[in-house]
């Protein structure tokens, strides 16, 4: 079974650009690789502008793409981002704000 997250950028707008991740998206795995890989918001934004993600390379952190799954989605607010998460079945919620990657577990 997988874990699957949702990954997002709080852009300067205030409001939430958002993108499934199907495989991998516990702490130890997507978590680490979303630190170590993407650590300004410019990489960060593009990585969730590319749309869904299959999975996180283990070593890399680049996303593996579903062929045609859906672009990223744009939420209004925090709580529109949470409701987002949870609708697509997302055990955890990832957000780039300030410099800096939060998580935490829904």
């Amino acid at each position: 079974m997988s874990t699957r997250a949702t990954i997002a950028v709080r852009r300067p707008s205030g409001d939430y650009l958002a993108v499934y991740l199907h495989y991998d998206g516990y702490p130890d795995h997507a978590g680490r690789l979303l630190a170590a890989n993407y650590q300004t918001s410019e990489e960060a934004e593009t990585l969730v502008a590319g749309g869904d993600i299959r999975s996180l390379d283990a070593e890399l952190g680049e996303a593996d793409r579903f062929s045609n799954g859906p672009a990223a989605s744009v939420l209004p607010t925090h709580d529109s981002l949470v409701d987002f998460a949870k609708n697509c079945g997302a055990s955890y919620l990832y957000i780039f704000d300030d410099c800096d990657w939060t998580h935490r577990k829904l």
